[in-house]
């Protein structure tokens, strides 16, 4: 009879304990996810914290955290990975209790990461009841692409220096007086300063600074020319750009963008960035260059950017074509717009082809 009793009395408390775990489990508990930035650069190291509240009088002997990530940002925890996406951590916690967990991870991809809502799963004390609940969630990281080690891009540069013919400012700057010297008989008499003439000094002309004489537009090209595609070579040519973006700025040399890719976040073209100088204008290339979606490729052929380059007849810039792959396409328009006079040179990661007549032209890196 006693056993009988405690058997009824454990099948009461289990009933009892069902319902106020089905009623109560997923109530008043809380999770925060943060990343320490929202920006990084491929190889940092960030930190992801998660923040987990029971804010009820009722303890959780388990309770799993499961949400999406980029396979990109690699964990040094060991904490479970459902897959190559999914992270699911494991939580005991007590009543009114809040856990910090923080977790460090490397970028090793440039891209845009989002964590969009969470997966919360708890059970009660016995084990034997699971409840679940999506959390939203609006964590994003972007991460830019690494730049080629200093040498190397500066090699390259040097290289592009010496090929592409001197732009020699002619044109003087209105807005920017530099000085006075003695009149030469090139000057005009606009250039003449009567007033410097007029105390004694002798003939006396006005010296204005030469408006920047180097623009560079920087036309990247992400269409897959064979079917077998090599990913490195296409995230080298990408570095290629973030590189010289960042040498430009560094020299002072104004700099547009132009690209025939995707965008990851919107699917839709990604839109030209035209000339400017500075960090900001920099901030803004590199940021383009890490929403670069590689595996869309419904995107304009590189070959009609290039015309459209030279349709516009805009030859006081150079252009810097950088191109994962060497195709004929991509030559013959190369041609047509080094036809009109335009300063260009055209720099590849990819193997030097045994048919090109012009490889004197193109800068074929490894």
């Amino acid at each position: 009879m006693p056993i009988i009793g405690i058997f009824i009395a454990l099948l009461i408390i289990t009933h009892i304990l069902h319902k106020v775990y089905a009623k109560a489990c997923l109530k008043n508990l809380d999770i925060q996810l943060s990343v320490s930035a929202n920006t990084a650069t491929e190889g940092d190291t960030l930190t992801l914290t998660e923040v987990l509240s029971n804010n009820k009088w009722l303890p959780l002997p388990w309770v799993a955290v499961k949400f999406f990530m980029g396979r990109e940002l690699q964990f040094a925890s060991s904490a479970a990975v459902t897959d190559a996406y999914y992270r699911n951590d494991l939580f005991h916690i007590l009543m009114h209790q809040k856990i910090t967990r923080r977790l460090a991870f490397t970028c090793t991809k440039r891209g845009y990461y989002t964590v969009d809502n969470i997966d919360l799963t708890s059970w009660d004390v016995l084990m034997i009841s699971k409840y679940a609940q999506k959390y939203p969630c609006n964590v994003h990281l972007t991460v830019f692409p690494a730049t080629i080690p200093t040498d190397e891009i500066d090699g390259i540069c040097t290289q592009v220096y010496g090929h592409l013919r001197t732009r020699i400012p002619i044109h003087p700057d209105p807005f920017s007086f530099r000085g006075i010297r003695e009149y030469s008989s090139t000057d005009t008499m606009k250039a003449i300063n009567f007033k410097a003439s007029a105390r004694g000094m002798g003939l006396m002309s006005n010296v204005w600074d030469f408006a920047n004489a180097r623009q560079v537009t920087i036309l990247l090209d992400t269409q897959r020319h064979i079917h077998l595609h090599r990913e490195h070579l296409e995230e080298y040519a990408i570095k290629l750009v973030a590189s010289i973006a960042e040498k430009m700025t560094a020299m002072g040399t104004p700099i547009s963008f132009v690209t025939n890719a995707k965008s990851v976040i919107t699917s839709g073209d990604i839109a030209p960035i035209p000339e400017g100088l500075g960090t900001q204008h920099t901030y803004a290339i590199l940021e383009a260059l890490a929403y670069i979606d590689l595996n869309n490729q419904d995107m304009k052929p590189f070959a009609q950017v290039l015309d459209d380059a030279t349709i516009s007849g805009r030859l006081e810039s150079e252009y810097w074509i950088v191109t994962a792959y060497y195709s004929k396409a991509v030559e013959a328009a190369y041609l047509r717009l080094k036809e009109t006079g335009a300063c260009v040179v055209w720099i590849t990661p990819d193997r030097k082809p045994a048919d090109t007549d012009f490889c004197e032209d193109i800068f074929f890196v490894e």
